[in-house]
């Protein structure tokens, strides 16, 4: 079944494309007299944006970068990477890597812009910007797809797994933004702002819980009577998930640390629309942890009847 690097890629794609995502928002977002000098064609950005959206780029770069070397090292074979990108075919594989190429490109190109590096036409980079947006929502809902089509795994063949994992990945983007913008000092420029990106990521998190909910609870009214091998093996995987080995990782880690907390503090720190870079360090670290916990021990319950039928658990 799928390995360890399979999750850490997972969790790092998905995560780099929501921060990906978050910034390309937020570079749409600036005003147009903040982009450039007059004659205002080209972009000259200032000190507190270079912090935050050059910075983030990078660091969305990084983290997708990370996802493709985990990826690769799975696959055993660059080649064979690369192979899918010279001749893609239609799958979820195919499709997943080229946006995934694409939404790294795209970072490094933004990163570069907004850090002052070259000479970049505004309306250019605008442009740029939402072609990676949409690339980043590509990738989000990808990483859940590619779990999706493997129909020998029933807890992953449902719409929610996707939808799950795009949620999870834009509160891990978000999660990156407002922690990025206290380490680079961008924060004190942005206090407002990311108050209101505290408020988003709240609401993310309920739209989360409530798919996680719904996910649970379709998988786990499998295993009636009449229901085929198919939904029985759904039941077991819910089973395995909510109360198994690792159920106090999905229900201390995931639902606790990476949902329940990190949404009374993005309360506070929406309320509050000022700085509190303890809170909002410690705020994204239960995120970022939560949503990597999540993905391994979705992965984890729904390999578990698929080995236990090989004798394996």
């Amino acid at each position: 079944m799928l390995s360890d690097l399979v999750v850490c890629y997972l969790f790092l794609g998905g995560t780099g494309a929501g921060l990906c995502l978050v910034l390309s928002v937020l570079g749409l977002l600036v005003p147009r007299s903040c982009l450039s000098t007059l004659p205002g064609v080209h972009l000259h950005p200032s000190a507190a944006y270079r912090k935050l959206l050059g910075s983030g780029f990078v660091a969305a770069f990084v983290l997708l970068a990370l996802g493709i070397v985990c990826l690769v090292a799975d696959l055993g074979n660059a080649e064979r990477m690369i192979l899918l990108l010279v001749h893609p075919t239609a799958s979820y594989l195919a499709v997943g890597s080229w946006a995934l190429a694409a939404c790294l490109a795209l970072a490094a190109a933004l990163g570069l812009a907004w850090l002052g590096v070259g000479v970049w036409n505004v309306a250019l980079v605008r442009v740029v910007h939402v072609v990676a947006g949409l690339a980043s929502l590509v990738v989000m809902v990808y990483t859940g797809l590619l779990l999706q089509s493997l129909g020998a795994v029933p807890l992953w063949a449902t719409p929610w797994l996707p939808a799950l994992f795009a949620a999870s990945s834009l509160s891990c983007g978000i999660a990156c933004a407002l922690a990025l913008a206290q380490i680079t000092g961008a924060a004190s420029a942005f206090g407002a702002m990311l108050g209101r990106l505290a408020a988003v990521d709240a609401a993310v998190i309920v739209v989360e819980a409530a798919i996680v909910a719904v996910f649970v609870c379709a998988a786990s009214q499998a295993g009636a009577p009449l229901s085929n091998g198919t939904e029985l093996a759904a039941a077991q995987s819910v089973r395995e998930l909510v109360a198994g080995r690792n159920a106090q990782l999905f229900w201390g880690c995931f639902a606790v640390l990476g949902l329940a907390v990190p949404f009374a503090l993005d309360v506070v720190l929406a309320l509050r629309r000022r700085p509190l870079p303890g809170v909002v360090l410690f705020a994204s670290a239960c995120v970022l942890a939560g949503g990597f916990v999540m993905r391994f021990c979705v992965v984890a319950a729904g390999a578990h009847p698929v080995l236990s039928s090989m004798g394996v658990m």
